[in-house]
């Protein structure tokens, strides 16, 4: 319970005493205090913050403050004000977006190397990339990868082929689905080594990109020509490997 209402936007001091007092029903900041076990220093600042956010009102009683949690379907008109607020900000950042690109350094970084993890982020970066890519080569694609791995590089190279980019896929593996899916694909060429196995590796003109699947999704993005070039010269040394190993096939 407590998780939820701390996801939903309030703070731990918030959620204690908001919970506290819809037990309570109504109480003076002091019983407040001993009950949900939040700091003096804290609580009038907490109780402020919860009364802004509508789920606290104040009454007074003879001269004294008194604090009533309010109903709790106060919590959903909360949260959907905040979502108001959010698409609104949303829209905002939309329209400034053009000037903060203009802020950007005009000067092209010429060499970096990152790393990101999670699929927002290399979301974001492939297919950035891929959008202005022009050659790309893709080495030590399994099928042994998770599902939810799997579909993510299907609507990737899907997007791919509706820009009609050409790429020469390289897999570890052989005659599962996921190698199936590849061999329709438009615009694409595949090829397997199964003796030799690198890393997962997509190359798309001078960026790299080396995968990891365990656990969280992990990508290392370097950006330079000459890496480019030398895991470039090891994907074609494999490709003609492969070439002539995919005839005994």
């Amino acid at each position: 319970m407590k998780e939820i209402l701390k996801d939903a936007g309030l703070t731990k001091n918030e959620t204690l005493v908001y919970l506290n007092l819809l037990k309570l029903g109504k109480a003076k900041a002091s019983k407040i205090i001993r009950e949900a076990k939040v700091s003096s220093g804290k609580i009038y600042e907490t109780l402020d913050k919860l009364i802004e956010k509508g789920l606290v009102k104040t009454v007074i009683e003879n001269g004294v403050k008194t604090f009533i949690a309010a109903d709790p379907n106060t919590l959903l008109l909360y949260l959907k004000e905040k979502e108001k607020k959010l698409r609104e900000q949303e829209k905002k950042l939309e329209n400034i977006i053009p000037d903060l690109k203009n802020l950007m350094k005009t000067a092209e970084v010429k060499e970096t190397v990152s790393l990101i993890k999670g699929f927002r982020g290399i979301s974001t970066l492939v297919n950035e990339t891929l959008e202005k890519g022009k050659d790309i080569k893709v080495m030590g694609v399994s099928s042994s990868k998770s599902i939810k791995f799997n579909n993510f590089w299907k609507k990737w190279h899907r997007k791919r082929i509706t820009l009609k980019k050409e790429c020469k896929v390289l897999f570890s593996d052989y005659k599962s689905d996921y190698w199936k899916f590849f061999k329709k694909l438009k615009y694409t060429k595949v090829k397997e080594s199964l003796s030799i196995s690198p890393s997962a590796i997509t190359i798309i003109d001078d960026n790299t990109f080396i995968f990891s699947y365990k656990e969280e999704f992990t990508c290392i993005h370097i950006k330079s020509q000459d890496i480019s070039n030398s895991f470039t010269s090891l994907f074609n040394s494999l490709w003609k490997v492969a070439e002539t190993h995919s005839k005994t096939l």
